[in-house]
């Protein structure tokens, strides 16, 4: 059965010099690899980068896979769309995430646009006919 994202990524706001984490959990069988990949970029991360890394890990429930992209102290230059890739023998399947960075002279202009900006309304990245049979 091709991958199917669960629990995508979020989009994240946060201020320069703080530590952001964007999460994605893939339900597949067999279980699924997670690759995480920013706009941009030709290579899947971390690369070389010593302040991004990711983690993975199987579950929470059987056939599932859990993967993290942590990226610490985040720069200026860390804004952007970030990609959570997911496949195996059947498929892949991609969820999305943006993240923006804030400078802290910034923060209470940024904080009072933010509260009017909609809320991130969650993409269904699932097959429903072949999720259903499985899940």
């Amino acid at each position: 059965m091709a991958p199917h994202i669960i629990s995508p990524p979020y989009d994240i706001w946060n201020l320069t010099g703080r530590d952001v984490i964007f999460g994605c959990e893939v339900f597949a069988y067999p279980m699924a690899s997670i690759e995480w990949r920013k706009d941009g970029t030709e290579m899947f991360l971390p690369g070389d980068d010593p302040h991004i890394s990711v983690q993975f890990r199987g579950g929470p429930q059987k056939y599932e896979v859990s993967g993290w992209l942590q990226i610490q102290r985040i720069r200026l230059t860390d804004e952007g769309t970030y990609h959570c890739y997911a496949k195996n023998r059947h498929g892949e399947v991609a969820a999305k995430a943006s993240l923006t960075v804030i400078p802290p002279d910034q923060m209470n202009l940024t904080a009072l646009h933010l509260l009017r900006l909609p809320h991130h309304q969650e993409e269904d990245y699932s097959d429903s006919e072949d999720f259903d049979d499985y899940y």
